[in-house]
């Protein structure tokens, strides 16, 4: 996380507290009348529609992983294969990671409440850390069985280990197709990685299997399935980031802080911006609350529009409060 300052952050302490109470900070200031009637027809139906749609294929792909867990737990077993058992006890936290994922995808869905204004979206969020750090915890351990191996060989059923990992590739294959769909919901991407993992695991036993079978030279198991472990750790910790910057209300990825206020400052009848906050209401939706220094009380409510519709149109931020300042009343407190 960096750690720039920015003009656009905290007011500066060295000037005169800024010009605005209570009466000042009107019901004109806000965008919350544009955005509610734009947002309660075209945002929170889309966000629903989409949570839905990741809710179907969260459900189905966790049947689908947890069933072909326990056939690849079995073939592991027979093949005495480390890398068929680590892919099949992957599968099996992947299973556990879409129902937790499914349970998150169902609470996300769940109105504002007094205490909760902003509602449950980061329920996703949560989800896919609790997620990734449980798969990232019991994948440790497996690495600590894969390194056992290399001093303590053992003879590997090459061929059988080869079939099972060709029908993983196609089941994993299959569920990662799927959550590719909904990959705009941080949850369901979080999802869709340990998909990708399973397929990568498919793809390593293939090739230990094929080895094994071809040479006899077990030990290509363990040192395959090493590489497996190590992608693993990466990808989930990529997500663990990103789920991070969700729950401490970061400045959401695709968006740039200093872009955002620039383009506020360039608005005609507006001064300068400070305390500026950008923040993840959801994995999936921005807000943002800013001072503004404007020109004109009279033509505020004009600028107010003009930042409302370039605030959605240019970096899709629709929930959005600017509290006014007017240099003129600044100075007349100035001067008192």
């Amino acid at each position: 996380m960096s750690n720039i300052q920015s003009n656009y952050l905290v007011h500066d302490g060295n000037n005169p507290k800024p010009a605005h109470d209570d009466h000042n900070h009107s019901n004109m200031d806000h965008s919350v009348h544009k955005h509610s009637h734009n947002h309660g027809v075209g945002g929170h139906s889309h966000a629903h529609n989409f949570r839905d749609t990741n809710g179907r294929m969260l459900f189905w792909c966790l049947l689908i992983t947890f069933g072909f867990s326990f056939v690849e737990g079995i073939g592991g077993y027979i093949t005495n294969s480390v890398t068929l058992k680590t892919d099949a006890v992957h599968m099996l936290t992947d299973a556990a990671g879409l129902l937790l994922a499914y349970i998150a995808n169902i609470i996300s869905k769940r109105p504002a409440t007094i205490n909760l204004t902003f509602g449950f979206g980061k329920a996703e969020a949560i989800g896919a850390l609790v997620n990734c750090v449980f798969t990232i915890v019991l994948t440790l351990g497996l690495l600590i069985e894969a390194i056992t191996r290399f001093f303590n060989p053992v003879a590997v059923a090459g061929g059988g280990l080869f079939i099972i990992a060709c029908l993983g590739l196609l089941v994993n294959g299959g569920v990662a197709l799927v959550l590719s769909k909904g990959m705009e919901s941080l949850n369901t991407r979080a999802a869709f990685i340990h998909a990708l993992g399973d397929m990568l695991g498919s793809g390593v036993a293939i090739i230990a299997g094929g080895i094994i079978y071809m040479t006899g030279f077990s030990m290509a198991d363990p040192i395959l399935s090493v590489f497996l472990i190590i992608f693993m750790i990466v990808s989930n910790y990529k997500i663990i980031k990103a789920s991070s910057i969700v729950l401490m209300a970061g400045v959401p990825a695709h968006l740039s802080y200093e872009q955002v206020g620039r383009d506020l400052e360039a608005i005609p009848g507006i001064i300068s911006v400070h305390d500026l906050h950008i923040w993840y209401m959801s994995a999936n939706q921005s807000a943002l609350s800013a001072h503004i220094v404007a020109r004109d009380p009279m033509s505020w409510q004009k600028t107010l529009i003009l930042c409302q519709e370039m605030l959605e149109e240019k970096h899709q931020i629709e929930h959005v409060t600017l509290q006014h300042e007017f240099e003129d009343f600044k100075h007349k407190h100035c001067d008192q």
